[in-house]
C-alpha cells in the first residue's frame, strides 16, 4: 500500500476511534455505576446531592466553595463509592483541554495599548492581563471543576435507568423520560450493528484509499440508518406483543434512605454554606 494512501486511511480512522471512544465512556461508566460501593443507596438522595451541588456551586460564587465540592465529591466518589483514583482522575481530565483555552480567553484581553496591571507585547498589539481577570478565569474554572465532580459522583454511584426514575419522580414529562431511557438502550446497539458494518467494510478492503474509505464510510452510515429504523420497528412490536400500551413501566429495587446518609448530606450542605458565608 502507498505511503499517502497508509496516512489518507489513518485520517479516516480518526471519525471511528471517536465513536469507539464515547462508547467505551458509556460502557466504562455503567460498569463502575453498577459496582459502585454507594449502589445501595437511595438514587434520589444522590440525585438531589448531585443537583444541589451544582446549584450551589453555581449560586455562592465562592473559589473556597469550589474546592471544598471537588474535594467532597471525590472522597464520596473514590473512598465510599470505591472508583479507582486513576479512573475517576482520567475523567476529570476530559474537559481540562477546553477549560484551559476557555478561561485563557477570559483572562486574556487584546488591546492597542498596555492596559493592564500585566502587558505582553506583540509588535501591533498588547496581550493583557488583569487581576480582575485572572481572579474570574480562576473561579470560572474551579466552578466548572466542582460541577464536573458533582456529575461524576451522581453517574458513578447511579445507574442511568435510576436516574431516569428520579426525574419521573420529580414530575419530568413521562414521554421524555421514556425517550431518554429508550434512546439510552438502543445507542449500545446501534454500537454493535456500526461494529460490525466496520469489520465487514475493513475486511473488503473497503478503507485501502482514502476515496475507497470515504465510499465506506457513507454506505456505513446510510446502511446504519436503515437498519436502525428496522430495528425500532422490531423492538416497538415486541412491545405491543408484551401488552404496551403506551406507557413504560420499569422494575426497581427500594433502597430506603438510611439516617447517617441524611446527617452527612446536612453536615456537607452546611459546611458549604458556612464557608460561603464566612469567606
Amino acid at each position: 500500500m502507498p505511503i499517502c494512501d497508509c496516512r489518507f486511511y489513518h485520517a479516516k480512522q480518526i471519525g471511528f476511534l471517536i465513536f469507539w471512544g464515547i462508547k467505551g465512556i458509556f460502557m466504562q461508566i455503567d460498569y463502575y455505576a453498577y459496582r459502585s460501593g454507594m449502589r445501595d443507596w437511595n438514587a434520589s438522595l444522590k440525585v438531589s446531592t448531585g443537583f444541589l451541588t451544582l446549584c450551589f456551586v453555581i449560586l455562592l460564587d465562592c473559589i473556597l466553595t469550589s474546592l471544598i465540592v471537588i474535594f467532597a465529591m471525590g472522597m464520596f466518589t473514590v473512598l465510599l463509592g470505591k472508583i479507582p483514583p486513576k479512573v475517576y482522575f482520567r475523567y476529570l481530565l476530559v474537559p481540562l483541554s477546553f477549560l484551559i483555552i476557555s478561561c485563557t480567553a477570559i483572562a486574556v484581553s487584546f488591546s492597542g495599548e498596555p492596559v493592564g496591571d500585566w502587558n505582553l507585547s506583540l509588535y501591533f498589539f498588547y496581550l493583557c492581563l488583569t487581576r480582575e481577570s485572572l481572579f474570574l478565569a480562576v473561579n470560572v474554572f474551579m466552578k466548572a471543576i466542582a460541577g464536573m465532580s458533582a456529575l461524576f459522583m451522581m453517574a458513578f454511584s447511579t445507574p442511568m435507568n435510576e436516574i431516569i426514575l428520579v426525574l419521573q419522580k420529580a414530575h419530568l414529562p413521562r414521554l421524555l423520560t421514556e425517550l431518554m431511557n429508550l434512546t439510552y438502550r438502543y445507542i449500545f446497539i446501534l454500537f454493535d450493528v456500526a461494529y460490525q458494518m466496520q469489520t465487514a467494510a475493513k475486511a473488503r478492503l473497503g478503507c485501502r484509499s482514502f476515496i475507497q474509505s470515504c465510499r465506506s464510510f457513507a454506505a456505513i452510515g446510510g446502511s446504519l440508518f436503515i437498519v436502525s429504523m428496522k430495528k425500532a420497528n422490531a423492538y416497538y412490536n415486541a412491545l405491543l406483543a408484551r401488552g404496551y400500551h403506551g406507557k413504560l413501566e420499569f422494575l426497581t429495587e427500594k433502597k430506603p434512605v438510611q439516617v447517617w446518609q441524611i446527617v452527612c448530606t446536612l453536615f456537607y450542605f452546611a459546611g458549604i454554606v458556612l464557608t460561603a458565608i464566612v469567606w
